[in-house]
């Protein structure tokens, strides 16, 4: 969103522009500085502390902002309190306020930091450590490498218990605590980025094997509903990957075995990718330091536990890594034996289908994607069956067997939900004068089996239909048979799935439709999300349909008088005349 500080106003929702002001003149934005120049930074206080950032340009342009509260839209109030704070500190007048003499600002954090001396600054460290735990601990963890003696994993651990501590309440952590205690993790682990900056791979190491064996246990007692702590430790995961890739040889032993030891435990797998994630890891340091068997044992391990858990998906993946590391091998005999022994896993099968396609052995491959298939479908697995029935497309197409590329392309094209790729290749196989007569006959045995005696459609029949032939209709350019489907529909966001492909052809038939439905929406809309939708609805149609706007505004003031007890609609309402009224001018 493009907009200037002195002039957001114009640019945000009245009511998100509204609470964000309340914030701001109440005095919930805190600890409010440009961290470097152009860039802002503050706090907003309420229910939750979020932190806000904002960068100004030097005309006063707003760039990139953001916000790690829960909200997901573009803009949120805690971005707008920042905004008027900003433009107050900065002394930028409103557009429509007069302009005053221009208040000095105080230096940036960084100007700042340039007019203290050495000096000064011990003297404020020695002063301020004494007063501040915390400052102390993350001094000595920043430049741990200055002492030799120093315990990274100690401190690191300190930290993270205390942060834990802090933020659980009769040993749980609810849903906005999680959010805060995921911000400390999150800065103590840019301390092992820092490290990695300034290649001190070993502290690095240390930081990263550290807070992932204290974190991970908090994801058991923690509302995580969000995701935060999860994103935290996937960060620690990731920040390890990055760290092994650039360790030495000894480095790169000691993460190994380290791995090793953590993914003995099922916490890992049981709570998210996290396991997953450290296996692969493992298994790149197992090649890398030519210890392929010591991974093979492992995985061979996992696999005989995750059986006796009965967890198939476990099973299965380190089957599959497993024959991935032989083939990195160059171990192929061994891939060869453990792909012919797991062959009704899809990914084992998946390897012999392709390397039949390749050697062009294509009734071999046949045969085993029909076997899939019917493993898949005594498994219930959807999504397999349709993996098999594509490759089984593939070989028809690569053997030119017309009537085979049809059966398939037309049960991917309307058989699920509709392909407009599908559907094109399907048609691709007829000539112009074959397919109209072919496409007929298809729409007619649609309607025929809406219709019939035991119909399981009857009841929603108009509905069917459409979804059904709806899109053939589209791709046919059989907009007037479209437009017959649609007036027979009574649901307004039914009707709005089709109205890019009508509303330039048949305003007015849109517009007799829409009236009534836009009626109905607004006497059963009762909440404030509702009202927005049918707001965004209106001012669509509103841009599309001109001949249609004098019915919608005169629709909209009528909502005005018979909902005028309705206060979120009437500031909706007033919201979207507005955005009107700018357009207009």
């Amino acid at each position: 969103m493009e907009m200037e500080l002195s002039s957001f106003e114009k640019q945000i929702n009245i009511t998100i522009l509204q609470r964000g002001k309340v914030y701001y003149q109440k005095g919930q934005v805190e600890s409010l500085g440009e961290t470097e120049d152009g860039v802002w930074g503050a706090v907003v206080a309420g229910s939750d502390d979020y932190f806000v950032e904002i960068e100004i340009s030097k005309k006063g342009s707003v760039g990139d902002y953001g916000c790690d509260c829960p909200y997901d839209g573009d803009l949120c109030k805690h971005v707008v309190a920042v905004l008027y704070a900003i433009r107050d500190e900065k002394a930028i007048a409103p557009e429509d306020v007069p302009k005053t003499t221009k208040k000095k600002t105080k230096l940036s954090f960084q100007k700042l930091l340039d007019n203290i001396s050495s000096d000064e600054l011990k003297a404020f460290i020695v002063q301020y450590s004494k007063k501040d735990s915390s400052f102390k601990s993350d001094l000595e963890l920043f430049f741990a490498e200055k002492d030799e003696n120093f315990d990274i994993e100690k401190q690191i651990k300190d930290q993270i218990r205390k942060a834990i501590k802090t933020y659980s309440k009769h040993e749980f952590i609810d849903y906005g605590s999680s959010g805060k205690l995921a911000r400390e993790l999150q800065k103590i682990l840019m301390q092992g980025q820092y490290y990695l900056s300034k290649n001190n791979i070993l502290n690095g190491s240390l930081l990263c094997m550290a807070y992932i064996q204290e974190v991970m246990p908090v994801i058991t007692y923690a509302d995580d509903s969000n995701g935060s702590i999860g994103d935290a430790m996937d960060s620690g995961i990731s920040l390890l990957t990055d760290i092994a890739v650039q360790s030495p040889v000894d480095l790169k032993e000691k993460i190994a075995v380290y791995l090793n030891k953590e993914l003995q435990q099922d916490l890992y797998f049981d709570y998210g990718d996290f396991g997953y994630d450290m296996t692969d890891l493992y298994a790149q340091l197992c090649l890398d330091l030519s210890k392929i068997d010591d991974f093979l044992h492992f995985a061979d391990v996992a696999i005989h536990k995750a059986r006796l858990d009965r967890y198939d998906y476990r099973s299965s993946f380190f089957i599959q890594i497993k024959a991935s590391i032989l083939q990195k091998g160059n171990r192929t005999e061994e891939v060869q034996q453990l792909i012919e022994q797991q062959i009704h896993l899809p990914q084992m099968r998946k390897v012999q289908v392709e390397k039949a396609i390749e050697n062009e052995r294509f009734e071999e491959a046949k045969e085993l994607l029909v076997e899939g298939i019917r493993l898949a479908e005594e498994a219930q697995h959807p999504r397999v069956i349709r993996d098999w029935e594509e490759t089984l497309l593939h070989i028809a197409v690569l053997q030119n067997d017309i009537p085979m590329v049809r059966s398939f392309t037309e049960k991917f094209a309307i058989g699920y939900s509709f392909s407009s790729h599908y559907y094109n290749q399907w048609k691709n196989t007829y000539t112009s004068e074959e397919w109209r007569s072919v496409i007929n006959d298809k729409i007619n045995s649609i309607r025929a089996k809406s219709t019939g005696e035991k119909s399981s459609y009857s009841k929603h029949q108009d509905y069917w239909l459409l979804n059904e032939i709806g899109p053939i209709y589209i791709e046919e350019n059989m907009f007037d048979q479209l437009l017959a489907l649609v007036q027979r529909q009574t649901d307004l966001e039914t009707i709005l799935n089709y109205h890019e492909h009508l509303y330039k052809l048949y305003p007015a038939e849109l517009m007799k439709l829409y009236s009534s439905l836009l009626d109905q929406h607004a006497e059963s809309a009762n909440k404030r999300n509702a009202y927005q939708r049918l707001m965004d609805i209106v001012f669509a149609i509103f841009k599309d349909i001109p001949s249609g706007r004098e019915t919608l505004l005169a629709q909209m003031l009528h909502w005005k008088m018979i909902y005028r007890y309705r206060p979120a609609m009437m500031d909706e309402l007033t919201n979207i005349l507005d955005k009107i009224n700018a357009q207009g001018e």
